[in-house]
């Protein structure tokens, strides 16, 4: 069984929108603060070796909030494998809560509104209200929320490319994503729709980067199975011909294993935008990957599926602190969610 299979969540995507000016420099504020928050966990975390108590204390009254200490913390860790980390734009993200409907400190008012807590030094705070615009199929899964039946994760973030400046547009591209449990998602996406049993249907999402492939297992459901990274870090820095044998057993290896375990769909990001997975791996590699994919996958008489990568850095952050994984093997969750919708629909 996978890792956190318990608590399976996926992310659900729209657009914040803020008009008054004030309240906008204020979330600004906040989620530069946020992002130097994360950066500080992890230096004190992994350099320094700092107890998590310790740096949660720290965190707070930096952040004059305990909750987005503890938030900034978990965001941390799903850095714990790089020495060193550079956040290049401003975030926010609060972990959900089984009190106060579902978030302490972003709540949603109705499916188009949503609150953010602004905390100050004094130890009282406001909130700032903004407008969240959510696609018409994920309108039921916000209205249910409300409630405070689930909880749920949520963060705001900044939708720009890697060479744009986010300066210059931040507010005409600010992101909400939510955290929410995977049941609730296929109650209203009737995603499948089918419990998982032994005999069910799966999908197999990959994603690559330059020194790992990671496979996430879903069933018809959309329930995380398994997961599995193959990693080859020495193949950075050693010629290219080597490196490619080296992607290619790696993806050879995981596609066998996947199908061993029952997948009968392999899932890939499309490469009809590559400019949406510049960073994670070259373009030229990634064609290499799937190319690679498609032949091993009629020597194993299985379909390949291509989806959209849109969002996919801004989702792997909840889903990864959801399910406990690192950012790569959420990222292949998601992946393979969107091929199940894909073919869903």
């Amino acid at each position: 069984m996978a890792r956190g299979a318990e608590e399976e969540r996926v992310t659900v995507v729209g657009k914040l929108v803020i008009q008054d000016e004030v309240s906008a420099s204020k979330l600004l504020l906040l989620m530069r603060k946020f992002r130097d928050a994360v950066e500080m966990a992890h230096s004190m975390l992994y350099k320094k070796q700092l107890s998590e108590t310790e740096v949660k204390r720290r965190l707070t009254r930096y952040l004059s909030n305990a909750w987005y200490a503890n938030s900034a913390i978990k965001v941390a860790k799903l850095y714990r494998e790089q020495d060193h980390i550079k956040l290049r734009k401003p975030l926010l993200y609060s972990v959900g809560s089984s009190d106060e409907n579902g978030n302490r400190n972003i709540k949603f008012t109705s499916t188009d509104r949503v609150l953010v807590k602004f905390p100050r030094e004094s130890g009282s705070h406001e909130w700032i209200e903004c407008k969240a615009l959510f696609g018409k199929k994920q309108t039921p899964v916000i209205s249910e929320l409300i409630t405070g039946s689930y909880t749920y994760g949520a963060g705001v973030s900044i939708k720009v490319k890697r060479s744009g400046d986010w300066r210059s547009m931040w507010k005409k591209r600010l992101i909400i994503y939510v955290n929410i449990p995977i049941e609730l998602y296929a109650k209203h996406r009737r995603v499948g729709g089918v419990p998982t049993n032994s005999g069910a249907e799966l999908w197999a999402g990959f994603d690559f980067n330059v020194d790992r492939v990671c496979v996430a297992i879903v069933d018809s459901a959309g329930r995380l199975r398994d997961v599995k990274t193959r990693l080859f870090s020495n193949a950075v820095n050693t010629p290219s011909e080597v490196s490619k044998t080296m992607r290619e057993e790696a993806l050879a290896e995981l596609v066998k294993y996947a199908i061993a375990h029952g997948v009968k769909h392999l899932v890939v990001e499309s490469l009809e935008r590559p400019g949406r997975v510049k960073g994670k791996v070259g373009k030229w590699t990634l064609r290499q990957y799937t190319q690679h994919l498609r032949v091993l996958a009629r020597r194993h008489n299985v379909d390949v599926v291509e989806v959209s990568p849109a969002y996919s850095s801004i989702d792997a952050i909840g889903v990864a602190l959801a399910l406990g994984l690192d950012r790569h093997t959420a990222s292949a969750y998601l992946i393979a969610l969107r091929g199940l919708v894909h073919q869903s629909a």
